[in-house]
């Protein structure tokens, strides 16, 4: 092959010389480039001569994909404005719907609140208006916290969690956790035990209403998988925001009087269902949630 240089020397002379011919730029593919490249090199592997026909002008074919791009840019430019810019805002939307998506799923969740069951923890004017539903935050992350350092998730008592209700696993219900494996409680009505001691791997879950046929929980059927368990309540967004300090439900008994739960529940403010509750009546392993 000859010098780059000398070959547009040698161009620049033979198209000033009388009679040259300016043809049109042959278009070729580029595989047929590539093999009058390498036969270039096979006829003349170190020559330094110019070869007139070195410099015949070609143009590379266009690919299937430049010409499919240019011709649907054509057609998008002839398009109205008001259908290009909704191609535009669904162009902008699209990625952001299956996040949305898996964020509404897997981390964060809103969910209302109905019914009297969890009254006045939750839904705190329902007595008065029966129609007030709170908006809750549940958090569903698995470890139950969106720190990546802190990966475990435990359940203990006084959380308000939610899950699939047994009697309809269509159903996510809101409850409170009165009683961990190995507690033994007494029940409300309707259940036909006068107590119960939670099994391994369940949870005793209660709503908050002072009259048990204003919720249906553990009391009808009887302890919870922790399986069926999704995530856990951490604050209402509606009508009164405020984050659910779960862990002032059962404070030592040394913090009772100063709990800010006490406070506004009144000092005795769900102590019937925790005198209710026998800690560890029998030894039985927490399952860990890791």
């Amino acid at each position: 092959m000859a010098d780059p240089k000398a070959k547009q020397t040698a161009a620049r002379i033979i198209s000033k010389l009388p009679g040259a011919i300016k043809s049109k730029p042959r278009v070729v593919s580029r595989f047929e480039l590539k093999n009058r490249a390498s036969l270039n090199k096979t006829k003349n592997p170190g020559s330094s001569s110019i070869d007139i026909s070195d410099f015949t002008i070609y143009k590379e074919r266009p690919s299937r994909w430049s010409s499919f791009r240019s011709r649907f840019r054509a057609r998008y430019a002839a398009l109205p404005v008001s259908v290009r810019w909704s191609l535009r805002a669904l162009r902008t939307i699209a990625p952001i719907v299956p996040v949305g998506i898996f964020f509404s799923e897997h981390i964060l969740q809103l969910m209302w609140v109905a019914g009297p069951s969890m009254t006045p923890y939750l839904n705190e004017n329902y007595e008065q208006t029966q129609t007030e539903s709170d908006v809750i935050l549940v958090n569903l992350w698995p470890w139950g916290t969106l720190w990546p350092w802190n990966r475990t998730r435990t359940l203990e008592r006084g959380m308000i969690v939610t899950f699939r209700s047994p009697a309809n696993p269509e159903n996510i219900a809101i409850k409170r956790v009165i009683a961990l494996p190995g507690d033994r409680v007494i029940t409300r009505e309707p259940c036909p035990r006068p107590s119960q001691i939670v099994p391994f791997n369940h949870v005793w879950l209660e709503g908050d209403a002072d009259d048990p046929r204003k919720s249906l929980d553990s009391n009808t059927y009887g302890p919870v998988s922790i399986n069926l368990i999704t995530g856990s309540v951490v604050a209402v967004l509606y009508p009164r925001m405020r984050r659910l300090k779960w862990w002032e439900w059962d404070p030592p008994a040394e913090a009772q009087a100063d709990s800010n739960a006490q406070k506004e529940m009144g000092e005795g403010y769900r102590s019937s269902v925790r005198d209710r509750v026998v800690k560890q009546a029998v030894k039985i392993e927490v399952p860990g949630l890791d």
